[in-house]
């Protein structure tokens, strides 16, 4: 019992620790070049569309295709909810 206990402490200290100096050196290098990211990103919305207009007006005309989506989405998995509570009543009565 005492090896598992060592194995999950290990472990879990092997990848917090690395994961932990990322976040910290993300954070920092974010802090830092915050401006220089958001001027970029503009820059590349600007130059990737049509007539320059930007992300904003491209997403504001395809919303609709995005709302189907997810409905659609919502859909299918409601009729897999339903269609698993009808097996497992059909399970619960052949016992």
């Amino acid at each position: 019992m005492r090896k598992v206990q060592f194995l999950a402490v290990f472990w879990t200290l092997i990848i917090a620790v690395p994961l932990t100096a990322l976040a910290l050196s993300l954070a920092a290098f974010l802090t830092d070049h915050l401006v220089d990211i958001v001027a970029t990103l503009v820059a590349f919305g600007q130059a990737t569309t049509v007539g320059g207009r930007g992300w904003i007006m491209e997403f504001s005309e395809r919303w609709p295709e995005v709302a189907g989506m997810i409905v659609g989405q919502i859909v299918i998995l409601l009729i897999l909810l339903l269609v698993r509570r009808e097996k497992m009543a059909e399970n619960n009565n052949h016992k």
